[in-house]
């Protein structure tokens, strides 16, 4: 019987030292996709003016900050945006973007005071634009909406954020958001 248990000991030892050395193994060094360097344009504290697209013709512009900065070790970019219409508190917003090497796209999660949960995009650069496209949403009617999401930087002080919403074949265009540095 005290053999049994010394094997068992030493087995179990060997077995934790195994699993310790493959937890190391996994470690923090995960690289950094190159790919970040690409949309390093987004980053900066930026203020503006967010203008939504009503449909009645009334203009509805609100302040907006958006901070946007590496997170996790450098493989997201996380924004940190806000956007006050008269009379109203502050919206609050956090988006996390990262970019995958196994598929080559370009993933975002998205959080906001008025939902739960993330809403989670995928997209690539197309030239200077990184372009988001959400995954179907359930809109409660039987039906899923589809959002996308346009990041541009026209000068390296100037930053643009669209967001449109599929209609059909076309794209319903629900704010723009101009920043400066």
């Amino acid at each position: 019987m005290f053999e049994a248990r010394t094997a068992m000991k030493t087995t179990l030892t060997i077995l934790l030292f195994a699993i310790s050395a493959l937890t190391l193994a996994q470690g923090h060094d995960l690289p950094v996709a190159d790919a970040m360097k690409n949309i390093a344009f987004m980053k900066g504290d930026w203020t503006g003016k967010q203008e939504f697209v009503t449909g009645d013709g009334n203009a509805m512009v609100g302040d907006a900050t958006n901070k946007i900065e590496e997170a996790i070790g450098g493989r997201y970019l996380e924004e940190r945006m806000a956007t006050t219409l008269n009379g109203r508190k502050p919206s609050d917003t956090r988006h996390f973007i990262t970019y995958d090497p196994k598929t080559s796209m370009y993933r975002a999660y998205w959080f906001n005071d008025s939902s739960v949960g993330a809403m989670e995009l995928e997209g690539k650069l197309e030239g200077s634009k990184l372009v988001l496209l959400s995954k179907p949403t359930p809109t409660g009617n039987g039906q899923t909406s589809v959002f996308r999401a346009t990041y541009e930087s026209p000068s390296e002080k100037k930053l643009t954020y669209k967001l449109e919403l599929k209609q059909g074949d076309n794209w319903q265009p629900l704010f723009t958001t101009t920043y400066s540095k």
